[in-house]
């Protein structure tokens, strides 16, 4: 019980250092689901997310989000999704401002009886253009603790996503005397996010998490990637400056 107390409490003083340091993209993302096994193999779940943007004080979007999943084995899974995301600032109502596709594929293992890793790779086509990308891709990194003696199933968790970005908008770019040179797509690894958590389970199918996560864009020169934005040397100004944001969520869902 005292690692339990322990474990909230860091968790606690994260989320609480987060709002101090992030308060410009500060958002509360609220979400509700439900899941469904359809038979051995297929399952389905729908969830919906809820941003609350506390820099303008105001609901700013809401995001769908529908997915199949297929067991390909008891360590792999395959899953295809479609998510659209609304906007709540327009005094036209609710517009789909951006819509995807995604499809990933899935590994579990475990290390000795407690600690549970899932890797996965995702693919996203994205039919609204977007200024930095049309397709992202990442790798994602989920590792658990598990204790069946705490209460409520009580689960730390932890989430790293590593995202490229291809096939956005051309940007131009300049050498360091302010001369044009490239015209291209920022395409590259572009993007880091971190979710740290705890996860309860109060009854067999009902499920409740809270969660800090913190995304960070940046540039690189791996593999080949071009910067995310563009300095003109010539007018100081930068073109698509990073989108840094931290989240405080809560999220509920419950299996059918």
């Amino acid at each position: 019980m005292k690692k339990l107390i322990l474990i909230a409490c860091l968790i606690a003083s994260t989320t609480i250092n987060a709002q101090i340091t992030e308060t410009e993209n500060t958002m509360l993302w609220t979400t509700l689901g439900i899941s469904k096994k359809l038979n051995d193999k297929f399952s389905f779940s729908y969830y919906q997310l809820h941003s609350f943007s506390f820099r303008d004080n105001r609901f700013n979007f809401i995001q769908p989000d529908l997915n199949i999943g297929y067991e390909i084995s008891k360590k792999w899974d395959f899953y295809i999704g479609y998510t659209p995301t609304f906007s709540l600032d327009g005094v036209q109502g609710n517009q789909l401002i951006y819509h995807r596709v995604s499809a990933d594929i899935k590994l579990s293992s475990r290390i000795g009886k407690r600690i549970r890793i899932k890797n996965s790779i995702t693919a996203e086509q994205h039919f609204t253009q977007r200024s930095k990308f049309k397709q992202r891709y990442y790798y994602r990194f989920d590792i658990y603790y598990r204790n069946t003696k705490w209460p409520w199933r009580l689960r730390p968790f932890a989430t790293q996503k590593l995202y490229w970005y291809a096939n956005g908008r051309d940007l131009q770019y300049y050498d360091a005397d302010g001369n044009k040179t490239d015209l291209t797509s920022p395409d590259g690894l572009h993007a880091y996010r971190l979710k740290i958590g705890l996860k309860f389970y109060p009854s067999k199918d009902f499920i409740l998490s809270i969660y800090y996560q913190n995304q960070k864009e940046f540039n690189s020169s791996l593999f080949g990637s071009k910067d995310i934005n563009s300095l003109n040397p010539n007018t100081n100004n930068i073109r698509r400056s990073f989108y840094d944001f931290s989240v405080i969520g809560v999220s509920c869902s419950y299996k059918l």
